[in-house]
């Protein structure tokens, strides 16, 4: 992977025109026109896709390369029994132009009338722009909680090397996406947990951006009070139900704790991020991942548990009410389901000027961190980075950090 600095994301081309911060900007909510989730629909993306996208008989299909024997069989058998036939490809791994363009070239060929990506969030990013470029629908079909990238009209993407270039956006947002919870059990609670991370900062960074009337969302537009209700509704399953998703995927069972974490960690945080709006924790975690000894360790929820817990202490520093209280739960909260609490939990070194330097210029690049109602600086950002880490270490001694170890064994017990 190459770490070289490189564009930021700008969501020029959005779906709305772009308006000037103030009362006459638009609000705007976009979100998928189809959310289906459950245990064992794998194997229903046929009748989904032949349903949904109608007068498809041909489908692009993108997988991980584990999935070509995991499910594309029964995959590829379903689409097979409702009559579309199938160009399979496996993902090269990075969603690059290139490997864009090596999709778009084999499945333009083949004549493909929807793309259909099945596993994360990198090889879904791929495929919508794959099919952004084709003019056909895409299904998304989501293997891990992790994210809430299958849900967004919006893809990350990067250089061949792994350099971060920037993000493309899409007039709408993916025509289906289907999560399999039966799957999402059998992946590992690592992957789930670094979902609630993700997803737990959707209410704060939405709270901001309504609060902060020069704020803007990912749509270059407003945000809506639905998608401020979403994100609290996400933030609400996540208290009540995370512990019991973790003990649900540690037996590989779902049920419905996984069920409604699940849709809060994929759906309801997909559309309050998107319409919502993001904030400094999002442009804190993502100045984490130039650092090479946080990209090489950490998922991006444990990155954004870091940036929440950093963005609640900023906003306390700033005078925003109710701050104090809030880190205590929030950082409380990830205590308990493994989620860093401090920096050595996400491999980031405070005395590694080098890599701190490059932290604090990336997070003062992400136009979304100034979202935040105040003057963002490098010195609030670092005061309050160090701040949070000095509490989180306080979390620790109090409370432990027995679920971030049995998650992550291998974790450095010191810089």
């Amino acid at each position: 992977m190459s770490f070289s600095h490189g564009a930021v994301y700008n969501p020029s081309g959005c779906r709305c025109t772009p308006k000037q911060p103030g009362a006459g900007c638009p609000k705007v909510l976009v979100a998928p026109p189809h959310y289906i989730q459950g245990p064992g629909i794998m194997s229903s993306v046929g009748r989904y896709t032949s349903k949904l996208c109608g007068g498809c008989d041909r489908v692009g299909l993108l997988n991980i390369p584990f999935g070509e024997t995991a499910w594309s069989p029964q995959i590829c058998k379903d689409f097979e029994d409702h009559g579309i036939s199938v160009d399979s490809q496996v993902f090269g791994g990075i969603p690059s132009y290139e490997e864009v363009q090596r999709l778009v070239d084999k499945w333009k060929q083949a004549g493909v009338k929807a793309v259909v990506a099945v596993g994360g969030g990198t090889c879904g990013d791929a495929a919508k722009l794959a099919a952004h470029r084709l003019n056909v629908p895409v299904v998304n079909v989501s293997t891990l909680a992790a994210t809430d990238a299958p849900c967004s009209a919006l893809s990350i993407m990067y250089s061949e090397g792994g350099a971060y270039l920037g993000g493309e956006t899409y007039p709408q947002s993916p025509n289906v996406v289907v999560v399999d919870t039966e799957i999402i059990a059998g992946a590992g609670k690592r992957s789930l947990v670094s979902g609630f991370g993700d997803a737990m900062s959707t209410f704060y960074e939405a709270r901001t951006c309504c609060e902060n009337p020069n704020a803007l969302s990912m749509l270059e537009a407003r945000p809506t009070q639905t998608a401020l209700a979403i994100g609290s509704l996400c933030a609400k399953i996540l208290y009540e139900n995370a512990l019991e998703a973790v003990k649900a995927v540690e037996a590989k069972v779902p049920d419905e704790s996984l069920e409604k974490v699940v849709e809060a960690n994929t759906l309801l945080s997909g559309i309050g991020f998107e319409s919502g709006g993001l904030a400094a924790s999002h442009a804190i975690a993502q100045g984490m991942s130039w650092v090479k000894s946080v990209h090489d360790n950490m998922m991006h929820g444990e990155m954004v548990a870091i940036g929440l817990l950093t963005m609640l202490t900023m906003e306390e520093r700033q005078g925003l009410p109710g701050r104090k209280e809030e880190y205590r739960q929030v950082a409380e909260f990830f205590s308990k389901v493994g989620l860093p609490v401090c920096l050595k939990h996400v491999c980031l070194d405070p005395k590694d000027s080098e890599g701190m330097e490059l932290f604090l210029k990336s997070v003062l690049d992400q136009w979304f961190c100034h979202n935040e109602p105040f003057l963002v600086t490098k010195d609030l950002v670092l005061q309050s980075l160090l701040e949070a880490d000095q509490k989180g270490q306080a979390i620790v001694q109090e409370l432990g950090d027995e679920a971030y170890r049995a998650i992550h064994p291998n974790a450095r017990s010191k810089f």
